[in-house]
């Protein structure tokens, strides 16, 4: 593309030029600059220049650029008191300026803060520096991320995230932003009915799901003001990024139409297949027949609407046929590709299509019907251990390496800092073999900076990046200096919750954001039960940050220390609620009403404390994210539509009790105080019932249910006000919860291993066995519960023994059950005298399957607390 674009004047539609694949993303840079003479680069200079401006408004002046297209590579070199930077093309040149601030000038810019401090003469680079080229692809987000992590924002907060994602190197945005005002234009145009086309438009929290063929207005109707400021806002964002030499990747016409269009638009010449539900509740739009013979006239409408709304054309487009279920309903997918793409093609010839793959999407038989040389495919990477290889093989069509670190934009730490920076060798050999760039495509990536300040080194380097240098950097960018308490801390993160041991869907969610029950592991449907690292570790990091603070209290002044400070204690007190949880248990289970209590106190304690203390940062609170949703409003009407969707989003998500519940969970201040605090405390209060024998278990499980489903659902519909400043001292507050559970965190501290859960599986047979002998520590009595995970076979527990080699030293003989429900599932060992000199402790559990041996679990051993 072009920074001074084509402009057609009979159409008043800016036409970018287009390419290859690959020239279309450096060319996504704006090839202008590299083939027309200086006067047409001037544009694209002054884009540059304009960035500067607004990102480091103390450089204005001092920051050059010049564009020579005969340059292989990017240079910096110094002019006294300012810099001049040198590169084939715009997008280069400002990708330059980012890799000087970042490289040369110790400045850090992350989506959690930015610390920005440049001297009035600017750090001069020791002669010329060269930067490696760039990427030929470098992609920002998928669909997702615009519903759970920008539903909201303003052109000013978009601009900034223009300017943040040009710096760091991407080339190619996912732009939906604009869609609502196309779907209407395409529909009235077929003679769909007003009405109809309103009720179709979903919530903009919800869009990424209707982009995706998943739902159809969710959270609307929205009103006809929004539907023309988000299609302003979509063209606003689509000029910048062309300005930028950037590549926006606009949604491509895969066949959708409402899910009644054809009983209420009659056409003989279309083949409409319905799509059935996803989810259980939500009715998909349908998928007109890419074969059939209306399918070309459609596409073409669908374009001209679209190109309309954007005031541009583009040479990517996106799109996917029967993402996450769907029903071909006898299409043939191979030739239906071939029609998806030729109506492409037609109506921006050169133009290329790019497909997600997830959930076995693309299918082989869709690649078959796709052009190879214009077919580009986002493979999307949840695997963040260093055993992810970069190499894809999806029939020769090129690919993207993706990063999937984040699901619904939940709240925790997690990352994969050893995979990205070992990956080099893998990222060059799949260079080899298709591979032609990298993406981000977290659905939330305002989360995590350390992860993906490691993923933008990795996207700026072609080797390998030694982990101990690259924390010594970061601290010192992010933070101003990099004292060794700090550095301490950083390198166990490293070592540990940003070294996931197994591959998951994003972080491991804490239990205090998930619906309770006893047996809780993990707060969402689909996300990994426990954890995939050693909890002790980011415990003694927190205790590392806080000795830094106390020695070095300057940190607190920095913004972007602030929040990496409460973004760690947070960690710590959400996760170790789960500990918590087993001594309220274990109470329960013996009965002990005064134990009961005062440990169900200390666990809301643990919430108190975290909403206090993420009070005081403002992208961890819930009234941050209620005034942006309320900002996209203007009439009254639409402000309380539009903050109902973000409660909603982050509560139920689908407005019913089912399997979407808690999906986006967020550990933000104010949504723990009012949604998830009060979950729990229904909880404890009615198993409190049970234990006073003022109700049967049935009984008061039912009660609590029902209770809980009214507070759920009553959630997004409560009107208060949320404080959107923060209050109070992140420091003190950290201390006075870490005197609150000194006990507790001793506790973690001082265990032998992890208490974590052991994973049995009944098609071994029975006996399950299981090596406790790290868990072993000292004569007493101690506890094993047995909890299902999945499967079609509840476990049925016969008894629990424990051996000190061969010899059976304790045994705990009763009927027990693991299910949906559990009944005596806990096992009590007492271990009347412990022996040093043995080679194992083992535990022996006879079970049988309640209908086969379909059946998945864990087994948590421990010491039973005093």
């Amino acid at each position: 593309m072009k920074s001074a674009f084509l402009y057609s004047l009979a159409t008043g539609i800016a036409v970018l030029p287009l390419g290859s694949l690959v020239a279309s993303c450096h060319d996504s840079s704006h090839s202008a600059a590299q083939k027309t003479k200086q006067a047409l680069s001037d544009p694209a200079v002054k884009s540059a220049e304009d960035l500067v401006a607004r990102v480091t408004p103390s450089a204005k002046g001092l920051v050059r650029f010049k564009i020579n297209a005969e340059q292989k590579d990017t240079t910096v070199a110094g002019t006294g008191k300012g810099i001049l930077i040198t590169a084939p093309t715009v997008r280069e040149c400002i990708r330059g300026y980012g890799r000087y601030l970042r490289d040369i000038a110790g400045v850090h810019l992350s989506w959690n803060g930015n610390r920005i401090k440049l001297p009035k003469t600017l750090p001069q680079p020791k002669g010329t520096v060269h930067f490696d080229k760039e990427w030929p692809i470098c992609h920002a987000y998928n669909y997702c991320t615009l519903s759970y992590t920008y539903p909201f924002q303003s052109w000013k907060q978009w601009e900034r995230e223009l300017d943040f994602l040009a710096l760091n190197g991407f080339n190619q945005v996912l732009v939906t932003a604009g869609l609502e005002k196309t779907w209407q234009k395409f529909l009235t145009n077929l003679g769909y009915p007003a009405a109809k086309v309103k009720a179709f438009i979903p919530n903009p929290a919800f869009a990424a799901w209707w982009h995706m063929g998943n739902l159809e207005g969710h959270g609307g109707p929205v009103s006809q003001g929004i539907i023309d400021r988000e299609a302003e806002l979509g063209r606003h964002i689509v000029t910048r990024l062309n300005e930028l030499g950037m590549t926006p990747l606009l949604q491509g016409y895969v066949g959708f139409l409402p899910h009644d269009f054809g009983s209420a638009v009659p056409d003989k010449d279309m083949k409409i297949v319905p799509q059935g539900n996803w989810c259980g509740g939500f009715v998909r739009p349908a998928v007109l027949d890419p074969t059939c013979t209306a399918f070309p006239r459609v596409a073409e409408a669908w374009y001209k609407a679209l190109h309309d709304t954007y005031g541009s054309t583009s040479s990517m487009y996106g799109g996917d046929l029967f993402h996450e279920g769907g029903n071909s309903g006898g299409i043939n997918v191979t030739k239906a590709a071939k029609c998806v793409q030729d109506a492409m093609k037609k109506s921006s010839p050169g133009s290329s299509w790019v497909l997600q793959a997830w959930g076995g999407n693309p299918t082989g038989a869709l690649l078959d019907g796709t052009d190879p040389e214009k077919t580009l495919v986002l493979a999307l990477t949840k695997n963040m251990t260093p055993s992810d290889k970069a190499t894809r093989n999806f029939k020769g069509r090129p690919y993207v390496w993706c990063e999937l670190a984040n699901f619904g934009g939940n709240t925790g730490l997690y990352g994969g800092l050893p995979l990205l920076a070992g990956m080099d060798k893998s990222l060059n050999e799949a260079e080899t073999k298709g591979l032609k760039g990298m993406g981000i495509l977290s659905e939330g990536v305002a989360t995590n900076p350390l992860h993906y300040d490691m993923f933008f080194e990795r996207i700026g380097s072609k080797g390998p990046i030694d982990i101990p240098t690259f924390l010594q950097g970061y601290a010192e960018r992010r933070y101003g200096s990099a004292p060794k308490d700090v550095i301490d801390g950083l390198s166990l993160l490293a070592e540990s919750i940003y070294a996931p041991n197994r591959a998951q869907e994003g972080c491991s969610e804490s239990i205090v954001c998930g619906r309770p029950f006893w047996e809780i592991r993990k707060a969402s449907t689909w996300s990994s039960a426990g954890r995939s690292y050693d909890f002790r570790k980011v415990l003694a990091a927190a205790q590392c940050y806080m000795s830094a603070v106390k020695k070095h209290p300057e940190l607190m002044q920095e913004a972007t220390f602030r929040y990496d400070f409460v973004d760690l204690m947070r960690q710590i007190l959400t996760d170790s609620a789960y500990e918590q949880l087993q001594i309220v248990r274990e109470a329960f289970d013996t009965k002990d009403e005064a134990a009961y209590k005062k440990a169900a106190a200390r666990f809301m304690q643990l919430l108190t404390d975290a909403d206090s203390l993420l009070a005081t940062e403002p992208q961890f609170m819930l009234g941050t994210w209620i005034q942006d949703a309320r900002n996209k409003g203007v009439t009254p009407e639409e402000k309380n539509n539009m903050e109902k969707a973000a409660k909603m989003l982050v509560s139920t998500w689908s407005g019913r009790i089912d399997g979407l519940n808690d999906y986006s969970n967020r550990q933000w201040s104010g949504l723990i105080r009012d949604y998830y605090l009060p979950r729990w405390k229904l909880f404890f209060d009615h198993q409190l019932r049970i234990l006073q024998g003022k109700a049967d278990a049935a009984t008061a499980n039912k009660a609590y249910n029902d209770a809980v489903r009214k507070h759920e659902l009553g959630f997004a519909e409560q009107k208060k006000t949320y404080p959107v400043s923060p209050a109070g001292n992140a420091a003190i507050l950290a201390e006075k919860a870490f005197t609150h559970h000194a006990d507790l965190f001793k506790s973690i501290t001082s265990a032998p291993a992890e208490t974590e859960a052991l994973p049995w599986n009944l098609t071994s047979g029975s006996p399950l066995t299981f090596n406790v002998t790290e868990y072993v520590t000292k004569e007493g009595s101690y506890t094993a519960r047995f909890t299902w995970n999945k499967g079609q076979s509840a476990l049925k527990i016969h008894s629990v023994a424990l051996y000190e080699g061969d010899k059976l030293v304790a045994e705990d003989r009763h009927e027990g059950w693991a299910g949906m429900d559990n009944k005596d599932n806990t096992y009590v060992l007492q271990l009347p005298k412990y022996r040093t000199n043995l080679d194992m402790y083992t535990l022996k559990a006879e079970v049988s399957g309640a209908s086969g041996n379909n059946s998945q679990g864990t087994m948590l051993f421990k010491m039973k607390a005093r």
